[in-house]
């Protein structure tokens, strides 16, 4: 049966990405009637599958336009959270700590990161082993010196809550209803089919991450995207062992704080939808972030997870609006920087659906894949 409410605006993505585009879109515009699809279970993957880190600096090695959009988007972060916060009445763990890079895991870039940072203006600092053991005492020794630089750590997980909250109050009706097609012609989408029923809609927006490539396919694009498996896990430390996020040699250590431990990561595997955990894989990560911060490899696992990051071949975002169809919008293939990528992405893909943007991003363009 169709839905009765014909919404102005029908986002198809129930994570991150999704719910911030409808935040977004309601915080400019009230008047607008906003529905957010998607399986609830898919965001388990995704946007709560994250660590939450916030590292333009220790992802990007070039001032390409990507740099600059991640860059802007940390900019946007404080402000971002704290209207979040009023809207939703949640608390968010966020923090601007900075992230920690050791000399010792990153010999051969060392050089080239610093004068890279100096080129861009990106504040950091380098600890001498002295200063390491007065700010991060718990940091093994072997560490030699640190690159501290400022970069940011969200709980993406209270951020995801926080956002199904905040655009509820706002008015966004929240269906939890798997899109497993469309109803469209040559140049339009008329509804989103779901198990349940059609949702009509003036405007679409995809943002299903991985999922998007095969929802793609029901309209008869053909989109060069894939999910890149990540297994990861989290540990109980206490608090007061680290106040910072750190890279290390293919892994990172990201504190969520409140008691809530430490998440280690990450594994990159090209193996479709492979949700299997590995328990082998996972003491790997605890074995080698052990060797930056020691107390870890007592620790005990609180759990461990695998998360899909949807990459694009040329592992740019895609988002704005359809070449093929006038009222579709793509807002996906942020890969392993999504969450990072949240508050400018919303605000990008708002004023494309808007009509305000003022100027299109060609990099992510859904135009490069005729999309």
């Amino acid at each position: 049966m169709t839905q009765k409410h014909n919404y102005d605006i029908v986002i198809v993505g129930a994570g991150v990405i999704g719910f911030s585009i409808a935040f977004r879109l309601m915080r400019s515009r009230p008047d607008l009637k906003i529905a957010v699809l998607g399986d609830p279970m898919n965001s388990l993957m995704a946007s709560r599958a994250a660590a939450g880190m916030l590292a333009p600096f220790g992802e990007c090695d070039r001032a390409d336009r990507f740099f600059h959009f991640c860059r802007e988007s940390l900019e946007k972060y404080p402000a971002f959270i704290e209207e979040l916060a009023v809207i939703s009445d949640a608390s968010v763990y966020f923090s601007m700590n900075g992230s920690l890079m050791p000399s010792s895991f990153f010999k051969e870039t060392w050089e080239d990161r610093k004068r890279f940072f100096e080129e861009e203006n990106i504040p950091y600092e380098v600890w001498s082993p002295g200063e390491v053991r007065e700010k991060a005492p718990y940091l093994s020794e072997s560490c030699g010196e640190i690159l501290w630089v400022r970069e940011g750590q969200v709980n993406n997980r209270e951020l995801h809550d926080a956002l199904v909250s905040a655009a509820r109050k706002l008015g966004v009706a929240v269906l939890e209803a798997n899109v497993t097609g469309f109803n469209r012609d040559e140049s339009s989408i008329g509804h989103a089919v779901t198990g349940s029923g059609e949702i009509a809609g003036k405007k679409f927006v995809l943002a299903s991450g991985s999922w998007s490539e095969a929802l793609g396919r029901t309209l008869g694009i053909s989109m060069p995207l894939k999910p890149i498996k990540g297994q990861m896990c989290r540990l109980q430390v206490e608090d007061n062992r680290l106040e910072y996020t750190v890279h290390g040699l293919l892994t990172y250590i990201a504190p969520w704080r409140g008691g809530q431990g430490f998440v280690l990561g990450s594994t990159m595997e090209d193996r479709g939808f492979d949700s299997a955990v590995e328990d082998q894989v996972i003491q790997g990560l605890i074995d080698r972030a052990a060797e930056i911060l020691p107390c870890l490899s007592q620790a005990p696992v609180i759990e461990s997870w695998t998360g899909l990051r949807p990459a694009a071949e040329d592992l740019m975002p895609i988002m704005g609006k359809s070449q093929r169809y006038k009222n579709l919008y793509y807002s996906t293939g942020h890969y392993r920087n999504g969450i990072l990528q949240t508050p400018n992405q919303a605000d990008y893909v708002a004023e494309a659906i808007l009509e305000t943007l003022k100027e299109e991003i060609e990099e992510f363009s859904p135009a490069r894949y005729s999309l």
